[in-house]
């Protein structure tokens, strides 16, 4: 996690905060981590109750101060330009609610991923949006948030359909800017076992696009 905040501290856009959302750690380390944690720019938002990482997003989303947001898994790093880049374009489009960036997986695999251009009748059928995109907090706020029935996994998917919904667009960065790092058991993967079901819950969620 640590390596994780000092990515988003170097970053080339420097008038940002970090906030670490701790709902129910239960493991010694990381308690300790926590207890200790003296960053510049950052904040650490107890939760007593993990009930799914959607309301764990949006609770520091809507701690947030900005005008755009970051999601930001604790075990990922970004590249110093990735803020700075999605946050010019997001400038220059106000009609656009978010920024997808690609992604180069590093730790247990090591390929690259690029987004291709944003489409929103692909967004349907296929999630073509990084995790950790920069979303304007207006956009977020237009549809509620994350959905926290999406306690399974998808739950970033099934953000971007709501945003499109909403009338939002989307824009992409055809470069790796987020080291996306892969080790062992995963919430992804556990959401790849059970891809079926959850792209039905999805389909229940917008029952006007499906």
């Amino acid at each position: 996690m640590e390596q994780t905040i000092d990515s988003c501290l170097a970053s080339s856009y420097s008038e940002i905060e970090v906030i670490v959302v701790d709902y129910g750690s239960t493991e010694p380390a990381m308690i300790d981590l926590l207890n200790r944690l003296n960053k510049p720019k950052t904040r650490v938002i107890h939760v007593q109750t993990n009930i799914g990482l959607p309301y764990g997003r949006n609770v520091g989303i809507h701690e947030a101060r900005g005008k755009y947001i970051l999601p930001l898994d604790a075990d990922d790093k970004i590249q110093p330009t990735l803020i700075e880049k999605a946050y010019r374009i997001l400038e220059a489009r106000p009609e656009a609610g978010f920024a997808t960036v690609g992604l180069e997986y590093f730790g247990d695999q090591s390929w690259v991923w690029i987004p291709p251009e944003f489409d929103f009748n692909r967004l349907f059928s296929e999630n073509i949006v990084c995790v950790t995109s920069l979303v304007r907090k207006s956009a977020w706020l237009s549809v509620g948030g994350y959905n926290e029935a999406m306690i399974h996994g998808y739950e970033d998917w099934d953000f971007w359909i709501s945003l499109c919904e909403r009338g939002w667009r989307g824009t992409a960065i055809h470069e790796a800017l987020l080291l996306y790092r892969r080790h062992g058991h995963s919430l992804s993967y556990d959401a790849g076992q059970k891809h079926a079901m959850i792209v039905q819950q999805i389909r229940a969620n917008h029952p006007r696009l499906y």
